[in-house]
């Protein structure tokens, strides 16, 4: 016995309704793993940095920037004192979204190659670094992931660092130029970590989101849990948010207004009114 196949209840209408929402689905799934490249180069190293679209950050970015800049002067001093030979660091940084756990350390006629997962500290760097400096030194690599456990590699990475201990970090000059300026405000790089100033005065507001933008003579900051108003050097308005996002948000800026989104100008989360200084959300408003 046969059985008529049943009759779809979609309209014409909706049919291309539900091709579009499962495209947006699909983009949506390939954004959340897709690489964000950004190459820094000094001159003595190229550090090739790899970001979750998902969860990107321009900080996450100018901190690595930064971290750049120090590791070259760390790395000449090494090459200037005859413990490595004068070539090109090439380092390989992976959002751990993106990849299995690993880390990789070798050379070959032209360069020193690190690649791993994770973002690593500046003395983490040093001592991939210092790693090659060691007359005892060999190709290091963690277990094959298809045939060794998450944890093993997890332990394999920490009697690395265990093993292998850089020179104190008061060895490294850990200063550089503002790694990003508008005006009076500016971020700067000191003791491996990013801070905002106005001029010489240093801001409690941490660099965790989105960076900064203008409208006319106020700025507004972002911070992981909270958006900031700034004239001056006061902050006259700040709102907590909700629900954090991973990555930066869109930002909008017009004459009176500065929207905030989260995926395309018209996902709007928060919208900044300049003449009532005063932030909207959707169907919610904050004085």
């Amino acid at each position: 016995m046969f059985h008529q196949p049943k009759s779809s209840n979609l309209t014409p209408t909706m049919k291309p309704i539900l091709l579009f929402i499962l495209l947006l689905i699909f983009y949506n799934a390939v954004k959340a793993t897709e690489c964000v490249d950004r190459v820094f180069k000094a001159d003595k190293v190229n550090v090739h940095l790899c970001q979750n679209y998902s969860n990107y950050h321009e900080t996450t970015s100018l901190l690595f920037k930064a971290r750049t800049t120090v590791l070259s002067t760390y790395i000449q001093e090494r090459i200037k004192t005859g413990q490595l030979k004068d070539k090109l660091f090439e380092i390989y940084i992976y959002d751990q979204v993106l990849t299995y756990q690993h880390l990789e350390l070798k050379k070959d006629q032209n360069a020193y190659v690190v690649n791993l997962s994770g973002y690593p500290t500046l003395q983490q760097l040093a001592t991939f670094v210092d790693y090659f400096t060691k007359a005892d030194w060999k190709p290091f690599v963690t277990g094959d992931y298809q045939k060794v456990s998450h944890d093993i590699i997890s332990k394999q990475i920490e009697q690395f660092f265990s093993d292998n201990s850089p020179s104190p970090l008061t060895a490294i000059p850990q200063d550089t130029p503002s790694i990003w300026r508008k005006g009076d405000l500016h971020l700067d790089y000191f003791n491996d970590q990013l801070k905002y100033y106005i001029g010489s005065t240093p801001l409690s507001i941490r660099p965790t989101s989105s960076l900064p933008v203008n409208i006319n003579d106020r700025v507004i900051l972002f911070q992981s849990d909270s958006i900031f108003v700034l004239k001056g050097r006061d902050i006259i308005l700040q709102i907590k948010i909700d629900k954090p996002i991973e990555e930066d948000y869109d930002i909008y800026t017009f004459n009176q207004w500065v929207n905030i989104c989260n995926g395309g100008q018209d996902n709007w989360v928060y919208s900044y009114s300049y003449d009532k200084n005063k932030f909207f959300k959707r169907y919610e408003q904050y004085k």
